[in-house]
């Protein structure tokens, strides 16, 4: 602190001699006759005013030299991403860990700096600013950052730097602290560069500008969050299943962590009134720290229904993200029972084991006919009521020539398969193209192509047929294998010492040759040789379900103590059969794929509407859509109304309409399509049922998909600042950080020089005013009381 003289035009020496030509006239201008105390009173006013006028001539100041820190920002990073509710080291979590770091941070700068601001930054997908203030409010600051939510469902830690660049160009950056567990989230498109987030290199920039990045990671190290996970994955969405039927569900359990520790796999029933029942249940045993361990699980269907079938694997302490632990499949299970006819030429032990099998079960109702090769004068044969739509769900053709039923009744029989009745045709000399269907009405339902020219005479064989037996193909051995997964073919019997496949059968004695396989929608080889010929082709003719086989001796699986695989594989291709793809009943058909998507996902739904319409829709435009109601059920019970398109295709039967799911929270849900109505029937009198299917919508955040931390990113981020002071402090280093910060602080000082002149502010200019205008004041007043002026 010092004194000096700030006179006026800046010359000292104007000043003194102003002061001295000022006070040289008052102190010798005095009116006469004036002497003793009067005379001295005077002076002494006078002087004063004198004194007054230097000093504003003189403008003596007091100078004050300091040093402060600069004004700066502090920039706060704090993880507002879904991640910071996974578990960190001990009984809290991520974002507690957080919260208790920054209280401490703000504890410490509390009241340090008053030049200092800090802005508080919270961040996922993008950064924004949640706070900001100066030490002495930071506390408060820090608790209320406590209060906000945690959800979001990306990270992306170039957003807080890049907020902090911007800020950086209005106001000096004293560092930016960024606690986060590491992990970086984003939908970005990984093919366009232009999007591409990269904090470390946003931190070079930081750096560039000679601002520290220091990283406090959150959560384990890497090492120890991955230690443990199971889940379950590529469970298929959907299945179709038949009551009574064995069908086999695969999926895959990824483990890791685990070595050589048995995990129990389940799956389970969850019927549409919420009744759970245990399915079936597999002990899987890791052998290596992560391993993918396919399962295939046979299961047996429940009665008719709308079911879910829940896979999952236990759940393990030490795991970070259980969501992954089970999957969820949709089944729809069908009834299985059905009235089957099977007509058969000649009484081939086929015929026999095929009954056998059929007969085990009570809700089949079995026909079986024996048309004699030796009946041929009386062909064809009356089968009028038989071949009759409706009276029969399955028929089995056996090895019988085309000429015993003629081409009338074999028209009859594939309107009926046309109209819904399925179709099983099976191998043998008299079948196929040897019984010359190729001509015949049937061959366009068949899934196959023939060729006429193979035709054998209908009756008997005679010797010379007999003779060439051996030679011909038909009569070579065939190994099956199938060709595709189904439910007929997948079929898997336990027994003692292992489990019988495919691979376990005997070879077929012979089998029938197709020139070719149909090539339509719905058509597919199920079976087939080592060489690829096709053994069994399944495919659809109208509403009807057709399945043809080139062999005829599964037989020989019974002999050869196989007899459960056998009656299996009659049952469920006969189960399979009996599925129909529209129920007369059904009047609404309504399809929705995928049954599982994510909540962004909005999946388009198709309501077909089959039968007669006109008291569904109004006739003069099938577009008006305005009596059928779509509705989205949600699975907290209210409903949401969801709007239908315009109609999508038509035709004399059938309508199609469509919509959009709407976005709906993570859950379990029903999708209705009917009728406003209540009591809404078709022209026919038939009530019009709604069509109700279930869905699953799946957090999409993949924030809780991700659980390990990744604080490398975090080092390699303070490491490209640490030419200007960037380095990473664990979440319990926090004094040491307030440590760094005010050691910056020092040092960005700035001098400040304070100079305080007298009759520069109000109160020392009116002093002097008053001193100048008072002491005249009174001297004038003295001077004419006494008569002197």
């Amino acid at each position: 602190m010092s004194w000096s003289l700030d006179p006026i035009y800046d010359s000292l020496p104007v000043a003194l001699l102003l002061v001295g030509l000022i006070a040289t006239m008052l102190f010798t201008i005095l009116p006469p006759g004036v002497s003793g105390r009067r005379r001295q009173g005077l002076l002494l006013l006078r002087g004063l005013a004198s004194i007054a006028l230097a000093l504003v001539l003189l403008r003596p100041a007091l100078v004050r030299t300091d040093s402060r820190p600069a004004a700066a920002t502090l920039a706060i990073a704090i993880d507002t991403s879904a991640s910071m509710g996974l578990p960190s080291d001990g009984s809290e979590n991520r974002w507690q860990q957080q919260r208790r770091s920054l209280e401490r941070l703000s504890e410490g700068l509390s009241d340090s700096d008053q030049a200092l601001q800090v802005v508080v930054v919270g961040f996922d997908a993008s950064a924004n600013v949640i706070g900001e203030s100066g030490t002495t409010e930071l506390r408060t600051l820090a608790q209320r950052v406590g209060e906000i939510e945690h959800s979001g469902k990306e990270t992306d830690l170039s957003s807080p730097l890049l907020m902090a660049m911007n800020r950086g160009r209005n106001s000096p950056l004293t560092g930016v602290a960024v606690f986060s567990d590491g992990t970086q989230v984003t939908n970005r498109s990984e093919g366009n560069e232009a999007e591409q987030s990269d904090p470390r290199r946003e931190a070079r920039l930081v750096g560039a500008m000679g601002v520290p990045v220091w990283a406090i990671p959150l959560g384990p190290p890497a090492e120890a969050s991955r230690q443990i996970d199971l889940a379950v994955e590529s469970l298929p969405e959907t299945f179709r299943m038949f009551t009574g039927n064995e069908s086999s569900v695969l999926f895959d359990v990824h483990t890791k962590g685990i070595v050589q520790s048995p995990a129990k796999v389940s799956l389970k029933w969850i019927d549409s009134a919420g009744q759970t029942a245990i399915a079936a249940t597999r002990t899987v045993t890791p052998e290596s720290m992560e391993q993918t361990i396919a399962i295939e699980v046979p299961v047996l269907a429940p009665p008719p229904g709308q079911y879910r079938l829940v896979a999952s694997v236990e759940t393990r302490s030490g795991e970070t993200i259980t969501d992954n632990n089970s999957q969820v499949a949709f089944v729809d299970v069908r009834e299985g029972g059905g009235r089957v006819l099977y007509l058969e030429g000649t009484p081939r032990l086929e015929q026999k084991d095929l009954r056998w099998a059929l007969s085990r079960f009570l809700d089949l109702e079995l026909t079986y006919r024996w048309i004699p090769r030796d009946t041929v004068g009386a062909w064809p044969i009356d089968l009028v009521d038989d071949f009759s739509r409706g009276r029969y769900d399955v028929v089995i053709l056996g090895d019988l020539h085309s000429s015993a039923l003629g081409n009338e009744q074999l028209q009859e029989l594939a309107d009926s398969v046309g109209e819904g009745t399925a179709l099983i045709m099976l191998g043998g000399e008299h079948t196929y193209s040897r019984g010359g269907y190729a001509t015949t009405p049937l061959a366009k339902v068949l899934p196959v192509q023939l060729d006429d020219r193979q035709r054998q005479p209908p009756g008997p064989l005679d010797a010379s047929d007999r003779l060439g037996k051996d030679a011909d193909p038909m009569r070579q051995p065939v190994v099956l294998r199938p060709s595709t997964m189904h439910p007929i073919t997948t079929i898997e019997v336990s027994k003692q010492g292992g489990v019988v496949g495919w691979s376990d059968l005997p070879s077929m004695p012979g089998a029938n040759r197709w020139p070719s396989v149909r090539v339509a929608p719905g058509v597919q080889v199920l079976l087939s040789t080592p060489s690829d010929e096709p053994m069994m082709v399944v495919g659809e003719y109208g509403r009807g379900r057709v399945a043809t086989l080139a062999f005829d001796s599964t037989w020989t699986w019974r002999r050869a103590g196989l007899g459960d695989f056998h009656r299996r594989f009659w049952r469920q291709l006969i189960l399979w059969s009996l599925a129909r793809e529209d129920s007369s009943q059904q009047t609404i058909q309504l399809d929705l794929a995928p049954r599982r998507f994510v909540a962004t996902e909005a999946p388009l739904f198709t309501a077909t509407i089959r039968g007669d319409l006109s008291s569904v829709l109004d006739s003069q435009s099938v577009s008006n859509v305005g009596s059928l109601q779509a509705e989205v059920i949600l699975s907290s019970g209210d409903t949401v109304v969801v709007p239908m398109s315009s109609t999508v295709s038509t035709n004399e039967s059938s309508v199609s309409l469509t919509g959009q799911l709407p976005s709906m929270p993570p859950g379990f849900h029903r999708l209705r399509v009917g009728p406003v109505s209540d009591v809404a029937t078709t022209d026919s009198g038939e009530p019009i049922e709604p069509a109700e299917v279930a869905f699953q919508v799946l957090d999409d955040t993949r924030e809780l998909s991700v659980a390990q931390t990744d604080h490398a990113l975090l080092r390699q981020m303070a490491s490209a600042t640490s030419g200007s002071g960037g380095r990473v402090f664990e979440p319990d280093e926090m004094d040491e950080l307030v440590d760094l910060i005010q050691s910056r602080r020092t040092e960005s000082t700035r001098t400040v020089i304070e100079k305080f002149r007298l009759g520069d502010g109000p109160v020392s200019g009116w002093l002097i005013f008053l001193l100048f205008a008072g002491a005249l004041s009174v001297e004038w007043f003295l001077r004419r009381q006494w008569g002197l002026a």
